[in-house]
């Protein structure tokens, strides 16, 4: 199964970062994996059919585990960069 790694800036805010993860969703396939690498962060997606719009990603902080979302299923977990600061940040897609 073919990956592709994508970069962002950690200075963005929650909603731009999820913007920026269902936009390169829409061109390179599922979003596999999410983390903060020196100042930015790395996304690393599934080469192949892109979610449709009604199951895109979105992303979630938390504290200790990630919380089950009925009607969800988590994607991905990892320390992220928000504004700048390590938070801990899931993926979750909806179920079908």
């Amino acid at each position: 199964m073919a990956t592709v790694r994508e970069m962002t800036p950690g200075s963005q805010d929650l909603a731009t970062f999820q913007t920026v993860v269902q936009q390169q969703e829409a061109i390179f396939g599922p979003l596999q994996g999410i983390g903060g690498e020196g100042m930015n962060n790395i996304m690393t997606f599934v080469i192949g059919p892109s979610p449709d719009a009604a199951r895109a990603t979105i992303l979630v902080t938390y504290t200790g585990h990630p919380p089950a979302k009925d009607g969800f299923q988590l994607v991905a977990i990892g320390t992220c960069l928000v504004s700048g600061a390590p938070v801990q940040v899931a993926a979750y897609r909806p179920t079908p």
